[in-house]
């Protein structure tokens, strides 16, 4: 019965992994159609994290975020946007402490991330924007070192920028999309 279970595991961790790859070939070749619609970006965030607030319970998080008053609309793909949400949060549960800036800069919105990891991370930043790899290789836990590959993809297939900055153990996300609506 255990290695039923285990096999179960291991099955259904390898079919999402073939589904991350698929989505990375698609829009890496230009291959996706975008639903965009107006986006509020600030509520939507707000609702991943809610989705996800059992995750960040469990991995004791103190949560730091600032967020306008005003939405801020921007012309996206809803559920990619979503998937770029997700992927960052679930990346920063690994973490401790958290600090999310949404705000508006000119005529971008801007997302930023910063959390501090539990051991110096001696990697470049954009390497990790990179199919299969993971900050710290001797981690044993779940993910491929996909996620930020899939993020990446799925800003700049929306005509955003995305960019990672690691100094010592502080971790730093940010996106950026243009042309608030």
């Amino acid at each position: 019965k255990e290695y039923v279970e285990v096999l179960e595991k291991k099955s259904q961790r390898l079919k999402v992994l073939i589904e991350d790859l698929f989505e990375i070939s698609k829009a890496g070749s230009g291959n996706v159609k975008l639903e965009l619609m107006d986006v509020d970006v600030v509520n939507l965030f707000k609702q991943v994290k809610l989705e996800l607030e059992d995750k960040i319970k469990k991995a004791d998080l103190d949560f730091r975020c600032s967020y306008p008053e005003e939405k801020l609309t921007v012309r996206l793909d809803s559920q990619k946007t979503y998937r770029i949400f997700e992927n960052l949060l679930v990346n920063i549960v690994k973490y401790t402490r958290v600090f999310i800036e949404i705000l508006r800069e000119d005529d971008q919105a801007v997302i930023r991330m910063k959390n501090i990891s539990e051991q110096e991370l001696n990697i470049q930043g954009q390497e990790l924007t990179e199919r299969f790899v993971r900050g710290d290789a001797s981690r044993n836990t779940e993910g491929a070192g996909l996620g930020l590959a899939i993020v990446k993809s799925f800003v700049e297939l929306q005509g955003g920028e995305f960019g990672i900055e690691i100094d010592g153990d502080l971790f730093k996300t940010q996106v950026r999309f243009r042309d608030l609506c």
